[in-house]
């Protein structure tokens, strides 16, 4: 598309959304909802990355250790701060559940998915447990207290009142 076909589609766009706004409907090219429609619950992932610290620093260690059979000194101490380095990464970045009104989102192999009401299955509450089935690809969604610190009973609520709206099976066995 030209520059001038892109200036004109954003105008005419602009304009359209005006009047609509002023009609009270939804704008053109408003696909997602806005994101503070949504009730975020961000956990903390710890066990996967302090596995590559502590791999990174017994890979350092047996290096130390034993020089003479380490190849590459430099290819060495770059595999050892990769180590490091990714463990850290994963350690900043906070896996979460986004509920909105009809669906849910969380990342999954550093994508966001999302699946609507119509999609799960079944939600099932347990204790220290949240885990949602869906008819997508992939398995069932699962958000634990013990592996990644989320607050299971605040999304629990939450859940429930999700499930209610959009007639969604609940099995509870808090």
């Amino acid at each position: 598309m030209s520059r001038s076909w892109e200036r004109q589609v954003k105008r005419n766009t602009k304009q359209v959304n005006a009047r609509r706004k002023k009609a009270g409907q939804s704008e053109v090219g408003s696909k997602s909802p806005k994101a503070s429609e949504y009730t975020t619950y961000k956990g903390r992932n710890f066990v996967f990355p302090a596995t590559l610290v502590l791999l990174g620093l017994a890979y350092g260690a047996m290096g130390l250790m034993y020089p003479a059979s380490m190849g590459s000194t430099v290819l060495f101490i770059v595999t050892v701060v990769m180590y490091l380095l990714l463990g850290v990464i994963l350690y900043l970045r906070r896996p979460y559940l986004k509920i909105g009104k009809d669906a849910v989102i969380t990342t999954k192999f550093n994508r966001e998915r999302l699946v609507t009401a119509a999609q799960i299955k079944k939600i099932r509450l347990q204790k220290n447990y949240v885990i949602i089935e869906h008819s997508g690809k992939g398995g069932a969604w699962v958000f634990a207290r013990t592996l990644n610190r989320y607050d299971t009973n605040a999304m629990a609520a939450q859940l429930r009142t999700f499930a209610a709206a959009n007639q969604v099976t609940l099995e509870d066995k808090l």
